[in-house]
């Protein structure tokens, strides 16, 4: 019962592609409690299996990469680090919910959309550094204040818009933190402060399909979305919190390791998050360690390395086959929500298309229909 695209036999009426827009939509919407079910259940197995992959990140990191300086330790210091790490991946294990993760999302979102809103501000408010040509001596070289300018005017200079270059780790980061969650983690983090990371590092993938510019954002409702487009919006965004939340009792482990001592080093959150999204090619280590390079030679001129804690949703579906298996599941209904919603965004084509062949006939009675 699939509606007929382009390319074959056409949809000759507005009611007749309403109705299978709508028959579309009804079919999400019954697909949707058993979508959510498994949305809970993979949070539900991830809340089972992350403290022990993350105990066993730890007892890597402490018994394989920095054997000497755990021994070291005092007893106090070392009784501490158990505590204060399992109370942050407790915390942690806490937000893992669908409901969270779609708060999560949605604060994502509205910083996203702040920050856009802002770089477009800064760029229409930025000088121009362009210099008119002229002929050396005439007054022309000598312009007097600019005046108003027309709508629309372009400036061309010779500056690079963007800065692509990569220097030290410490560049890594922007200049100031965009949002809360991209300021640096207090020195006296609590595990409470793990929940408020509204903030998005991650870009959109830019990937087929994408919601109108003026449509509601997804998480304004409790329900999941009965449009397919925007569901894939909504999993998209879901996903990104999902490794936000991840991202952010690592960088808490982390600092704690350092705090103790057993770490000498302090990974930026924006390098754990391009390790995340693939952007950065990692020395091999264990599963839910992160082994990477320094851009820095110690006193006998070998490279540094440092190693830190970064749970990975892949490294923890890997390593546990239940939540490996859920992960199936969810990549079988987002397959289906995308043919879906390319069905959609052709049908909806085909209606814009109708649409505007009815106000054209509308408007001029005199022509034929074709």
């Amino acid at each position: 019962d699939l509606p007929q695209g382009e390319g074959n036999a056409p949809l000759d009426s507005l009611e007749e592609v309403r109705r299978q827009l709508e028959h579309g939509c009804e079919q999400l919407r019954d697909a949707n409690p058993g979508l959510y079910r498994d949305l809970a259940l993979y949070l539900q197995v991830l809340r089972e299996v992350l403290p022990a992959a993350v105990e066993q990140a730890c007892f890597h990191l402490a018994t394989r990469c920095h054997p000497q300086r755990y021994c070291e330790l005092p007893a106090g210091h070392r009784l501490s680090l158990h505590e204060r790490t399992a109370a942050l991946v407790q915390q942690a294990t806490s937000l893992l919910t669908v409901e969270q993760l779609s708060q999560l999302a949605a604060g994502m979102a509205v910083a996203r959309q702040r920050r856009q809103r802002d770089w477009l501000q800064h760029l229409r408010g930025s000088p121009t550094d362009a210099v008119p040509l002229a002929a050396a001596g005439s007054d022309a070289a000598h312009p007097g204040p600019p005046g108003p300018e027309p709508a629309g005017s372009v400036h061309l200079d010779l500056e690079l818009p963007l800065d692509l270059g990569w220097s030290a780790l410490a560049a890594l980061g922007p200049p100031g933190p965009a949002d809360p969650s991209d300021a640096p983690v207090p020195s006296e983090l609590m595990p409470s402060e793990l929940a408020e990371d509204p903030g998005d590092g991650l870009a959109d993938d830019g990937e087929f399909p994408v919601a109108p510019d003026d449509a509601p954002p997804p998480w304004n409702s409790p329900r999941l979305p009965a449009e397919p487009m925007a569901l894939l919006n909504w999993l998209d965004g879901y996903e990104r919190a999902l490794v936000r939340r991840l991202r952010n009792l690592s960088h808490g482990l982390n600092k704690e390791l350092l705090r103790t001592g057993l770490s000498r080093s302090l990974l930026p959150a924006s390098l754990l998050e391009a390790a995340l999204r693939g952007q950065l090619e990692p020395l091999q280590a264990p599963a839910n360690l992160l082994r990477v390079q320094l851009p820095v030679a110690g006193a006998n001129g070998r490279q540094l390395e440092s190693v830190a804690v970064l749970a990975r949703p892949a490294d923890l579906e890997l390593e546990h086959p239940r939540l490996r298996a859920c992960r199936s599941r969810l990549q079988r209904h987002r397959q289906g929500i995308r043919r879906m919603a390319e069905q959609h965004s052709r049908l909806q084509r085909r209606l814009r298309a109708l649409e505007a062949e009815r106000l054209w006939h509308q408007d001029n009675p005199r022509s034929r229909q074709p």
